[in-house]
């Protein structure tokens, strides 16, 4: 009978710990924002944290943006960009870590169609109120787009 018992005691526990998990994977995957905005070239320039973008020519493709606690994510797809191009991927966030010296986000390159995507993803500054994505050619080529600026109260 004890051994009943006994084993009762360890679902009933068991269960529980596997609640609180649940429970705190549901409040942590809620915490997190996202936004899916335009990425274009009505934009500032390259590293220019002051001047807020906001798209209001066509779009070359769009950009998910996701907030958490600790992340800041980029889901960017490039859909009408500059053919066969390598673009740093540039996560800005103001203030706090803008502009950024390199591309902190690794590397978006086009087909021949200008075509292309990448997920990037950095630890998100304390205390940043805006967000945005820059897509840069290597210095001396044309072409740079930028996401539209997400701002969040901190």
């Amino acid at each position: 009978m004890s051994l009943i018992v006994t084993r009762f005691k360890v679902i009933v526990a068991v269960t529980a710990a596997l609640a609180v998990l649940l429970a705190s994977a549901s409040t942590a995957a809620s915490a997190a924002r996202s936004w899916k905005i335009a990425l274009g070239g009505n934009n500032p320039a390259p590293g220019d944290c002051t001047t807020p973008s906001h798209e209001r020519v066509a779009a070359v493709g769009h950009v998910t943006l996701i907030l958490t606690a600790t992340k800041f994510e980029a889901q960017i797809v490039l859909k009408h960009g500059l053919p066969n191009t390598s673009f740093g991927v540039y996560m800005q966030q103001v203030p706090g870590s803008c502009p950024q010296s390199q591309a902190n986000g690794g590397t978006l390159t086009s087909n021949a169609a200008g075509r292309g995507s990448v997920v990037a993803s950095v630890p998100r500054v304390r205390g940043a109120t805006a967000f945005f994505v820059q897509l840069v050619t290597a210095a001396g080529q044309p072409g740079t787009y930028t996401s539209t600026y997400v701002s969040v109260k901190p």
